[in-house]
Formats: C-alpha cells, sequence, structure tokens
C-alpha cells in the first residue's frame, strides 16, 4: 500500500551553539491510517526518518524550499502565491542563496543522495521511485474545499492584533482546535485522514491547544506535517485535477528541473495553464501499466489523460504562448538592463527584491527569532504578527487583489 509522508521542516540547519529547531513528520497510507508521526531535530534526522519509513512508491510532501537557484529576491513559485492567493490571506517567505538559513535545499541534496526523486509536477517519475515535491499548507488549507476556508487562511500559527493582549493567545488555541477539528473530519474525505490511528496524532484530538509560544509551535509543527501527508495523497489520487503548478514557467536548472510548488486550488485560485507539452515528454523509462501517449496537435487549448505510473495527472497542450504573460520572473540587472537586449529573454524585467519582499524577509527574520530568542514573548509576537499582516495588505495591493476586511 502506498505511503505518503509529510514533512514540516525547519529551515535552519542548527549550529555548534545550538540545536535546529522540530520538524514535524507524519506517515499515512492510502487508507488514512496514520503510520508513524513526530518530531525530529536536524536534516540528518528527518532524512533517517524518512528513509526508514518510505517504501517504494511513497510520495513525501515538504514544506520548505527544495530548488532554490536565484541570488535574491524570491523564487516565481512563491510570487505566484500571493498572486493566486492573496485574496486568502496566503502568501509565502521569500527564498534566494542569501538566506543564511536553507535547511530545504541540505534536504533536496541529502535525498537524492538516498536515491529519492525531485518531483516538479512537470516531468514523469520512475515506475515505483519514490518522490518528493514542494508544498505549502496554507495553499491546501484554502484550496481544499473539504477544509472550509472559502474566504481566508485561519489563523492558527499567528496571534491577531487587532484582539487585546489578554485574547490572542487564547483565540489562537480556539483557532488551532478548530482546525484539528477539520483535519478529524476527513476520515470520509477522498482521500482520506484518521488522525486517531496514532497515538501522537491523537492527541491533538484530545488535548487542547497549549497558549505558551514554544509549546504551541510544537503542536502546529505536527499539524502542518499531517496537513502535507495529506496533500501528497491528495495529488496521488487528484493529481492536476485540483492541483496547480506554481512556477512552473520557471528557468530549469542543468538537469531540467524546475523550482515549483504544487498547490491545492479551486477553479478561481487557478490561472491559465502556461505548460507546454514538451514538459511531459522525457526519456525516463516508463512503467508497464503506462499506455504511450499520442502527440497532441498543437492548435487550441486542450486537456488529455495521462496516467503517470503512481502519479495521476492531466497533460496539458497549448498554442503559442500570447504576447502578454500573467507571471513575473526575475532577469539579472533588473530595470537596468530592460531596454539592453529585449530579444534576449522573453522573461519580463524585474528590480531588485520590492518592498514587500524586503518585508517578508524581515517576518522571515522574526518567525524565527521568536522561537530562539523570545519563546513565551507575547509582546514581542505581537509586533511580529503585525508585521506579518502589514506585508499581506501590501501584497494584496501589489497584486491588485482586494484587502482584508
Amino acid at each position: 500500500m502506498t505511503r505518503f509522508l509529510g514533512v514540516d521542516l525547519a529551515w535552519g540547519e542548527g549550529t555548534d551553539s545550538r540545536a535546529a529547531n522540530e520538524s514535524g513528520l507524519v506517515c499515512i497510507d492510502e487508507t488514512g491510517t496514520v503510520i508513524d508521526a513526530g518530531w525530529a531535530v536536524g536534516i540528518d534526522a528527518v532524512v533517517a526518518w524518512i528513509v526508514a519509513t518510505a517504501s517504494p512508491g511513497s510520495v513525501i510532501a515538504v514544506d520548505a524550499p527544495l530548488l532554490v537557484r536565484n541570488e535574491t529576491g524570491m523564487r516565481l513559485c512563491e510570487r505566484e502565491v500571493g498572486q493566486r492567493y492573496g485574496r486568502w490571506q496566503v502568501s509565502a517567505y521569500p527564498s534566494n542563496l542569501r538566506l543564511p538559513a536553507l535547511g530545504g535545499v541540505a534536504l533536496f541534496t541529502a535525498l537524492e543522495a538516498a536515491g529519492f526523486q525531485y518531483f516538479d509536477g512537470l516531468s514523469t517519475p520512475e515506475a515505483d521511485a519514490v518522490v518528493f515535491f514542494e508544498a505549502y499548507p496554507h495553499t491546501t488549507l484554502v484550496g481544499a474545499e473539504e477544509f472550509g476556508y472559502p474566504d481566508a487562511r485561519p489563523r492558527y500559527k499567528r496571534l491577531d492584533p487587532g484582539l487585546p493582549v489578554a485574547e490572542r493567545r487564547r483565540r489562537r488555541a480556539e483557532v488551532c482546535d478548530d482546525l484539528v477539528s477539520r483535519l478529524q473530519a476527513l476520515t470520509s474525505a477522498t482521500p482520506p485522514l484518521d488522525l486517531d490511528t496514532h497515538p501522537v496524532t491523537a492527541h491533538l484530538i484530545a488535548e487542547p491547544s497549549p497558549l505558551k509560544e514554544s509549546a504551541h509551535k510544537h503542536r502546529e509543527d505536527l499539524i502542518d506535517a499531517a496537513i502535507c501527508a495529506w496533500t501528497a495523497s491528495a495529488w496521488f489520487c487528484w493529481g492536476l485535477e485540483r492541483f496547480q503548478i506554481l512556477g512552473a514557467s520557471d528557468a530549469p536548472d542543468d538537469r531540467g528541473r524546475v523550482p515549483s510548488l504544487l498547490a491545492m486550488a479551486r477553479a478561481e485560485q487557478r490561472s491559465k495553464p502556461n505548460i507546454p507539452i514538451s514538459a511531459y515528454i522525457t526519456s525516463a523509462p516508463q512503467p508497464a501499466s503506462l499506455q504511450p501517449v499520442e502527440p497532441v496537435a498543437r492548435q487550441a487549448t486542450t486537456v488529455h489523460d495521462l496516467d503517470e505510473g503512481h502519479m495521476k495527472k492531466k497533460e496539458y497542450a497549448q498554442n503559442d504562448a500570447p504576447a502578454e504573460s500573467n507571471t513575473i520572473e526575475f532577469v539579472p540587472g533588473g530595470a537596468a538592463n530592460a531596454d539592453a537586449s529585449p530579444a534576449a529573454s522573453t522573461r519580463a524585467p524585474s528590480p531588485a527584491p520590492t518592498t514587500v519582499e524586503l518585508l517578508r524577509s524581515a517576518t522571515w527574520h522574526l518567525e524565527h527569532a521568536r522561537v530562539v530568542g523570545h519563546p513565551d514573548d507575547v509582546e514581542f509576537e505581537a509586533a511580529r504578527s503585525a508585521l506579518a499582516e502589514a506585508v499581506f495588505d501590501l501584497e494584496h495591493v501589489q497584486y491588485g487583489e482586494t484587502t482584508r476586511g
């Protein structure tokens, strides 16, 4: 039976003087039974758990940037999170090679060394391969109707700066408990998730959410790992019928891999597909059960069913790309090189990191500082939450979305 692993990875790898933060880990099977669940500290411990838990054909969803190639700014997939999900108060932290903590990149390298395959949603995995891809729990929460969040993400991580200080932690705990109840209700969903089948995840149901920051973060990591595990199972079940590939048009690396994020999406969260048919044509060995795919005429935009071994997706084909695109990519040199050689690149020139991106970098550092230096300081947490909310508001303006009510 296929196993689905969810990893809520701590970005920091730790130092000689300070251990890494905890990473949440959950593994489920096709029936929704929780095979294993818990926490690990450090990349080596996470890899050891994955190697011991995964089996041929397993699918792993990781909440962390895995393939990072840009020196500064943010990746296209992260920008598209804000573009597609900004109305639901969902945005992604910017990741680049200058960040001091990139645990996902280290995990990417270690998993490939262990023989697992990175999956960007645009290629065909080998038969029985263990594949891992980048996911984001917030896009699952607002993109999957099963959770019942049609208007905005739940505030189960951050304190609400709009409430009196004495009420903020209590309200966050209530929202977190409500989210757990929605996860519990997935026992009858397709695919299912049954938290009661393992003592660690059952504890989420049996005990109320704690108020202190360190204890809440411990619980939150496990919740996000469970969401990631269910996301991996949902991809296996639904593929592009209910997912979109964020960052699909980003430039591939020298091995043809794209820094993408597989996100569950409602119809109103999707953009016009811009995935060329050639993206699905690879020289990788095909499983015996895979029927040959007939060439598709590049005339009108069409959708074709494609059974790619243990990953069921849909295949997109479309005519020549339109003159205007709704995606944005960075190019070296930014606006200074906008007119230097217009024919040299089809990507839109972009300046150095925007104000929104710089502020999101600030919230990233505060996100880690809250656990390292201020684990239970409610005033610090309130300030960090207020900055994060300001970033969401600015991002809505930048992407032309309606602001929060």
